[in-house]
């Protein structure tokens, strides 16, 4: 059965489950958000070079890069330094790490709360949100099998989030992957819509999906935060005859260094005026295509998020990355009764895809620095206050 994985899938999945267990070791309070997504990417590039090197030819690297987001911010924060903050106690804290072998990808996230008391016990909202999410992936998972629908899917997400009190986020995708492709035909929002139903098909054997399952303890409703979007996507399927040179001269500079995945602009643009300067007709002309960094709407929200990458096999789903635990000090009130529509659901199996040793690292990649222990002033954001 694991023969029918392509073993760049594994591959891809093993890193992703370390990259996520290393930068959330060092999520406490103090720590540079920044900073962490700039720890992820690094590991990310270390390992994936550690793997397949006979292949010296393929492409190889971050599916999308790594993002922290933290308690009412939804999705897609990396910080320029300009924008950063620090962790503060009781954060939480959404980390999110995408990796690519020759295209094959795979992603996670994992929620976690910055704390220097790790027995401190976590029952308010947060656990309410932390618990809906974790328990919404793990539902969502188990239903990718022939002849489930995501219209299902959406349902069992939707009373997951109402049985703690929570609501799907917007702009949450379950998403059909295959060889350098993100979002494939038979992608569909996880947040129920009247609007826009989930597509009328079935799951079938061999298709990929990676379900972002994002609760929230307010509305779920998202507006674009006051942070710039960091990461971009250039959009192959369209051409456009740029007017300015300097837009000529940015799409150029895209398309040498970057693959079809999304990627950072600070990366490719860096200390360079001139080309930050064709970033407006590039989107404006959507041949680049910006992230937002999104948030709750809602006054005091708090966001969660769990991630997983699950293949639809004949004979039942199996996830490709790594479930890692619920945080063991989230204890919300609510219970799923193992007689419940969603209590059933969970009951099901879910297979876990063997995943490789990964090679050790020449070079291991150093860790942040907590800047509270450096006493370090943070850099001026409305997300520093703590």
């Amino acid at each position: 059965m694991e023969t029918e994985i392509n073993p760049k899938y594994q591959s891809a999945a093993a890193i992703v489950e370390q990259v996520l267990k290393q930068v959330l070791s060092v999520a406490v309070p103090g720590m540079s958000v920044a900073a962490l997504c700039s720890y992820a990417d690094a590991l990310v590039v270390a390992h994936t070079k550690s793997v397949h090197r006979k292949e010296t030819a393929i492409e190889r690297g971050a599916s999308f890069p790594a993002t922290v987001s933290v308690n009412a911010v939804i999705q897609n924060c990396s910080p320029a330094a300009s924008e950063d903050s620090l962790l503060c106690e009781g954060d939480v804290v959404k980390v999110e790490v995408g990796v690519h072998i020759d295209g094959y990808a795979a992603s996670a996230a994992h929620t976690a709360v910055a704390t220097n008391h790790p027995g401190a016990e976590v029952a308010d909202r947060r656990a309410d949100a932390i618990s809906a999410a974790y328990y919404g992936c793990e539902v969502a998972a188990r239903m990718v099998r022939p002849g489930q629908s995501p219209r299902s899917v959406v349902k069992a997400l939707g009373l997951v989030a109402a049985g703690f009190g929570c609501t799907v986020a917007e702009d949450t995708f379950t998403c059909q992957v295959d060889r350098f492709v993100l979002s494939g035909a038979n992608t569909f929002a996880n947040r129920t819509n009247p609007d826009a139903p989930a597509p009328e098909l079935t799951f079938e054997t061999g298709e990929m999906y990676t379900i972002d399952c994002t609760m929230s303890t307010g509305s779920g409703v998202a507006r674009a935060s006051t942070l710039d979007a960091a990461v971009y996507q250039r959009d192959v399927s369209r051409q456009y005859a740029l007017k300015l040179r300097t837009s000529r001269a940015l799409l150029s500079e895209v398309s040498r260094r970057c693959s079809v995945f999304p990627f950072l602009l600070r990366d490719v643009v860096g200390a360079s005026a001139a080309l930050r300067a064709g970033v407006q007709e590039c989107v404006r002309t959507q041949l680049l295509v910006p992230f937002a960094v999104t948030v709750d709407k809602s006054a005091g929200a708090v966001v969660a998020q769990f991630k997983a990458t699950v293949m639809c096999h004949y004979e039942g789903p199996i996830r490709i990355t790594r479930a890692l635990p619920l945080p063991a000090a989230v204890r919300s009130a609510t219970v799923v009764p193992a007689s419940s529509e969603i209590g059933q659901i969970l009951a099901l199996d879910c297979r876990q895809a063997a995943l490789p040793e990964l090679p050790r690292l020449k070079a291991p990649v150093q860790a942040p620095l907590n800047q509270n222990q450096n006493h370090q002033p943070s850099a001026a954001s409305a997300m520093d206050t703590c």
